[in-house]
């Protein structure tokens, strides 16, 4: 789960923490609360494209670091499958970085990773709803992640990742 998130420099916000509480977290405030901007820089930091125009006017560069704990047993499998594994507190800290020249830099537990593996690590890592959710339901790519979860195979699902990834291991063995 999201714990907390620091954002520094993006649009209009020189600086913020928002921390989150487990269970169901709401956004909710009048236009122009800056409400988009948070989900933006949450974005941003699970592999979102950006761009040099959310940095903040005047300043060198923005970032964002999200803080996640308490993953459940999938998000673990999958996240190890991406060759991410928690710290030992078993918590995440993921930053992404904006320079004000279009640069960017990604970290994930404080090392280097790009924006791809971000965004595969987004779908075990938080969950937003918009008022156009429904309009997943017409990607085909997510058709297999709610076949899972009714099937309720996370067991499953994560052996088999755990023996994809030691295939995959074997492989580049053999490869070699």
């Amino acid at each position: 789960m999201l714990s907390l998130l620091h954002i520094e420099n993006i649009a209009v916000v020189e600086s913020a923490d928002i921390a989150f509480d487990e269970g169901f977290n709401v956004l909710t405030g009048e236009t122009g609360a800056a409400k988009s901007i948070v989900v933006d820089s949450i974005g941003a930091v699970l592999g979102a494209r950006t761009s040099r125009d959310l940095v903040r006017s005047g300043a060198g560069r923005a970032s964002v670091t999200a803080l996640f704990c308490d993953l459940s047993p999938e998000s673990l499998a999958a996240l190890s499958a991406l060759g991410v594994a928690p710290d030992e507190d078993g918590c995440l800290l993921v930053t992404r970085e904006i320079s004000a020249d279009g640069r960017g830099v990604c970290r994930v537990g404080g090392r280097p990773a790009t924006a791809a593996i971000l965004r595969g690590m987004a779908p075990y890592l938080i969950n937003i709803h918009g008022q156009h959710d429904s309009q997943q339901l017409l990607d085909d790519a997510a058709h297999i992640r709610y076949l899972d979860a009714f099937a309720h195979a996370d067991g499953a699902l994560a052996a088999y990742q755990e023996a994809y990834t030691a295939w995959q291991k074997t492989q580049k063995e053999i490869e070699k």
